[in-house]
């Protein structure tokens, strides 16, 4: 009889494990997602020294109100220097803050992180834990991270090539770069022309270009801390092959008139002592009183 009682414990031992890891394998466990809701970002949070770190997370439980077996939940915080964190031992944590809430305020549970005057040293990634002893949840804490960078105020400097001025021809394109060589955070880059708005990024280029397109140029780094300008001067100058050309036509033009001049000029000074001759070979009288006379 003891054996037979022995074999039934055991049959339903089987039973409930069997259907414990069945439910496993199905998802039959339900898990806490808390989700970072401060700062909304998809990638890593970048900030400089200095700054305050606020970060805020949520997570939200189905609640029964009509089932009286509902547990407290509990969140906090945990960054990448600490100890491994896991919801038995939070106080391992190198910074953390855990949250309790009773069983009617489980589904509105949430987790605040602040650190005033952040250093590079506060660089890390901060995860958020949320954890419920609910029999139908998880015993692993549901969590989710966020990478936060810390860098050095660096106020921008700038480049422009090419430097100083630059000399095109009409028709031509021309392509000026504005160079942000370091700045933080990062800076945006513009370009204007006698105080009015041209560009916006690093690269302008200018096709076909005309006199109109002469001038200063200025390039504009901006952050939330500083502002720097660079200037370039473009000068636009006429094609000077087509002057060239030009000149080539009209002496070209000359060479072949100025035989075609000289030819008639010869011509008519013939044409002038010929007919002078035959005035005086008609004449002779005539032709001696101008020999007296001269």
């Amino acid at each position: 009889m003891k054996g037979y009682y022995i074999i039934c414990y055991a049959v339903m031992l089987l039973v409930v494990v069997s259907a414990k890891i069945k439910t496993q394998e199905e998802g039959g466990y339900k898990v806490l997602h808390p989700v970072i809701t401060s700062p909304a970002v998809s990638g890593p949070y970048e900030m400089v020294i200095g700054e305050t770190l606020h970060l805020f997370c949520n997570v939200n439980k189905k609640v029964d109100y009509s089932f009286s077996g509902h547990r407290a939940i509990f969140m906090w915080w945990c960054n990448s220097t600490a100890e491994p964190c896991c919801h038995s031992a939070p106080s391992l944590c190198h910074i953390f803050i855990n949250v309790t809430k009773s069983k009617n305020e489980a589904n509105t549970s949430s987790t605040e992180l602040t650190i005033e005057h952040v250093t590079k040293a506060n660089t890390s990634t901060y995860t958020c834990y949320a954890f419920t002893e609910d029999d139908d949840y998880s015993p692993s804490p549901g969590n989710i991270s966020i990478q936060v960078i810390v860098h050095e105020k660096v106020k921008p400097k700038l480049t422009v090539q090419p430097p100083q001025s630059v000399i095109k021809t009409i028709g031509r394109f021309v392509e000026l770069v504005c160079n942000d060589s370091v700045g933080y955070p990062t800076t945006s880059i513009s370009w204007y022309k006698d105080s009015h708005f041209v560009h916006s990024g690093r690269l302008l280029r200018l096709d076909n270009v005309s006199h109109h397109d002469a001038g200063v140029y200025h390039c504009s780094a901006v952050n939330r801390f500083d502002r720097v300008n660079s200037s370039v001067i473009l000068k636009v100058q006429d094609d000077i092959s087509e002057s060239f050309t030009k000149y080539n036509v009209i002496a070209c033009v000359l060479s072949a008139l100025l035989p075609i001049i000289g030819i008639s000029v010869w011509i008519y000074i013939r044409e002038v002592q010929e007919k002078r001759n035959c005035r005086c070979m008609s004449n002779p009288s005539q032709a001696e009183n101008e020999e007296l006379i001269n």
